[in-house]
């Protein structure tokens, strides 16, 4: 297996199974319900997550068991139920089928695994050790989240809206960038720490954009 390569996935509206109904099957049915996954989950019994997240219509739920068949179709497929011998049949099946495979506790049946992940809005922070211990990258997470304090959700959806201003503003590419650099350097993310950010009217961003794409 050569290395990992991290992305970013948008799973919205994606054709995703889910193969387990406990605890594991239950958090990631509650990630991936959160993240608008088009998702069917197949197992006889079920945790209360997924529970209730049909009774939402988050999810579909198919109380029998699963088999390879099943795997057809599907775009993401997670095998996470406490047979390892199904789960490798549904990961090969998957994988057979060209479907993005994460297989619970067994990551070399995959082929791709989830980090340890922070979060704060739309910042996300991801450290893995590529499936050779789970826990240290937890532990590497809880370090990062007594560091990363709730200004930063508020820094990440500032950086996010004048993204859109720029991007609306200004056409050439170049100039774009140079802009997002150039907010990167401001002093915003201290004003957050400091209580004395004011968010910036479509007006105040407008004029910044019109002051620094000419210097």
């Amino acid at each position: 297996m050569g290395e990992y390569m991290p992305i970013m996935l948008d799973v919205e509206g994606m054709k995703t199974l889910l193969v387990g109904g406990g605890k594991i099957a239950g958090r990631k049915a509650g990630q991936l319900a959160a993240a608008g996954a088009d998702l069917t989950v197949i197992s006889p019994e079920a945790v209360r997550e997924i529970r209730e997240l049909e009774e939402a219509g988050r999810l579909r739920w198919l109380r029998r068991e699963a088999s390879e068949q099943d795997a057809a179709g599907y775009r993401l497929v997670y095998a996470a139920s406490g047979d390892e011998t199904l789960n490798d049949r549904i990961s090969a099946a998957a994988k057979e089928a060209g479907a993005l495979t994460n297989v619970a506790s067994r990551a070399q049946q995959g082929n791709f695994i989830h980090p340890a992940v922070l979060r704060r809005g739309r910042l996300i922070v991801a450290a893995s050790t590529s499936g050779a211990g789970p826990s240290a990258a937890s532990a590497l997470i809880r370090e990062l989240d007594e560091r990363f304090g709730d200004e930063y959700e508020t820094y990440a959806e500032f950086l996010y809206v004048m993204r859109g201003r720029v991007r609306e503003a200004v056409n050439e590419p170049e100039v774009r960038h140079r802009l997002m650099r150039k907010l990167a350097e401001t002093d915003i993310l201290d004003q957050i720490r400091q209580d004395k950010f004011v968010p910036w009217s479509e007006a105040e961003a407008a004029a910044w954009i019109e002051k620094e794409r000419e210097e």
